[in-house]
């Protein structure tokens, strides 16, 4: 009876290993259920391992507090019972876990403890893996001579047995590297050694992951029909057994692709990933694709898609950094209370203090900096008034919400004359302080009037405002001129002192006299050009009120 009992719960176990990358929740609750089983009948190696495969199941959910404590669990077990084995398979899914969390230190550690227990026992599966799995956090780590040394030992064991997804799985991380590197036609050609391993192969994933890398390496080297081929060859895979994870990353390539070749689709198969990101509930994913959004948005001038898409990416990038904080405490104190050790006892209630107090200052840095990731968006780094971003979303929404009124809206775009001898007589250094000083004479201007004013790159800048006419708009023009003027800055030119001065190029109308804000900006910045060969130091004010 106990026997049929134990073989049941094997037979979980081994199910678990088959559906676990596509059905992760199934995997999960399997599982438990042959834990259940082999604790109700006191099967207590079997208990062991019904808590690996439960942590195994957490890995593909990237649950770490669920692979930690399971495993930790498991190996106190085998440690009991002096099994070799499943103490090594303990280590290693304690080492994943530490090493999901980026806490390398502590998982070269667990590998290494594996690695030497492997010393006394021979599987050479295991081994692969536990080689592969140091290979990779020395991968992580960018010591990637070490990374090789490791990846080639467990290389050798693989060819040695034909452990054909082993060695394929071996040959992308070594890919990796040379990718890292950016040596793609090396990355590429480790990546078709691994390609050609596992196109005999019924592993959907494991394909369809390298052919994005093979796209992604035709990318990086400018053949992009093939990078198609390849992308398009995963995405079929993919979506034949609908994995929303994988896919994620195709959809993002395509788009770069498209970009690059300014297809209209582009934005499309962002958004196609980030549908995808949501539905899996992939944070880390999320982010980096709400970014890639923002910078699409930003490019096409859509600044207020641009901002709102660059909030998202800002907030959940804070809420991973706060989950990944949460993660390591977690971790610390599932390890504390697996510790029997004295001198371990004391010296991991240390690590665990001193990781609470460095939450705390991450977090405090954490808001710090999202509350300045905020202020890039809308503020000039150098002069603290507001960017071109700012300056162009502002710009359009009042073009919009203006269409209907009679309001005269007036634009100046202003420029330092002869900046660069002002550079070239005093430096680099000093020529920010001139700008600076610049910027903040005129918003001095700005904010007693209640307009809007900003850098727009360099030495040039942009004023606007409203309910004024042509004649209150030219006398704003020449009184944002001469206050500039009467700072005193100067700059020596053959031997003679030159002040610094300003010129403005205008344009004054009705937000319905404007096609588009671009066009508005093109008008006052040809009244610069004006302005300029006219002798600069003037303002010149273009009036096309109808």
């Amino acid at each position: 009876m106990i026997k049929k009992i134990s073989e049941e719960i094997y037979n979980k176990i081994d199910y678990v290993k088959s559906i676990v990358s596509i059905y992760p929740d199934e995997a999960i609750k399997i599982s438990k259920e042959a834990y259940n089983l082999a604790k109700d009948n006191n099967l207590i190696i079997e208990e062991a391992y019904s808590l690996l495969s439960i942590a195994f199941a957490s890995r593909i959910k990237s649950d770490i507090s669920s692979i930690i404590d399971s495993s930790y669990k498991a190996l106190a077990i085998f440690k009991d019972k002096n099994y070799i084995i499943g103490q090594i398979k303990s280590l290693n899914l304690i080492g994943i876990a530490y090493f999901y969390s980026s806490m390398y230190e502590e998982a070269i550690k667990y590998f290494l403890e594996g690695h030497e227990l492997l010393k006394t026992t021979k599987d050479d599966s295991l081994l692969c893996s536990v080689l592969n799995n140091i290979g990779e956090v020395y991968r992580e780590s960018e010591m990637y001579d070490k990374a090789i040394y490791y990846y080639d030992q467990a290389i050798e064991i693989v060819c040695k047995n034909n452990y054909t997804i082993h060695h394929a799985a071996i040959l992308t991380n070594i890919g990796e590297i040379y990718f890292a590197k950016s040596d793609y036609k090396k990355a590429l050609e480790i990546y078709n050694e691994s390609y050609n391993l596992l196109i005999h192969e019924n592993d959907i994933i494991n394909l369809a992951e390298i052919e994005n890398k093979i796209g992604k390496s035709h990318f990086e080297m400018g053949n992009i029909k093939k990078a198609k081929e390849y992308y398009f060859k995963a995405l079929k895979r993919l979506q034949n057994i609908n994995n929303k994870y994988y896919i994620i990353d195709v959809f993002i390539n395509i788009a770069e692709i498209n970009l690059e070749a300014s297809e209209g689709s582009t934005l499309s198969f962002y958004e196609k990933a980030m549908g995808f990101a949501e539905d899996v509930g992939s944070k880390s994913k999320l982010c980096k694709v709400y970014k890639l959004i923002s910078l699409y948005h930003e490019e096409q001038g859509d600044y207020k898609n641009a901002l709102e898409y660059f909030k998202r990416y800002s907030s959940i990038k804070e809420e991973i950094m706060r989950v990944k904080l949460k993660s390591k405490l977690e971790i610390l104190n599932i390890e504390f209370k697996n510790i029997e050790d004295k001198d371990k006892f004391d010296n991991m209630k240390l690590r665990l203090e001193n990781e609470i107090s460095r939450q705390k200052y991450n977090l405090k840095k954490i808001k710090s900096s999202n509350e300045m990731l905020e202020r890039q968006v809308y503020e000039d780094e150098l002069t603290g008034i507001q960017n071109r971003r700012s300056v162009n979303l502002y710009l359009s929404l009042m073009l919009k919400d203006m269409k209907s009124k009679e309001d005269l809206i007036a634009l100046y775009v202003i420029d330092i004359d002869k900046f660069k001898k002002y550079n070239d007589c005093w430096g680099h250094p000093e020529g920010d302080q001139c700008i600076k000083k610049v910027a903040n004479c005129i918003k001095s201007i700005q904010l007693d009037r209640d307009d809007i004013f900003g850098r727009y790159g360099g030495e040039e800048f942009i004023y606007i405002s409203t309910h004024l006419d042509y004649k209150e708009a030219l006398e704003l023009g020449n009184h944002i001129r001469k206050e500039v003027e009467e700072l005193d800055l100067y700059y020596m030119d053959k031997k003679e002192k030159r002040t610094v001065t300003i010129s403005l190029g205008g344009v004054i109308g009705k937000s319905s006299n404007f096609s588009s804000m671009q066009k508005m900006i093109e008008i006052a910045d040809m009244e610069l050009y004006r302005a300029k060969d006219m002798g600069r130091n003037r303002t010149i004010l273009k009036n096309i009120n109808n």
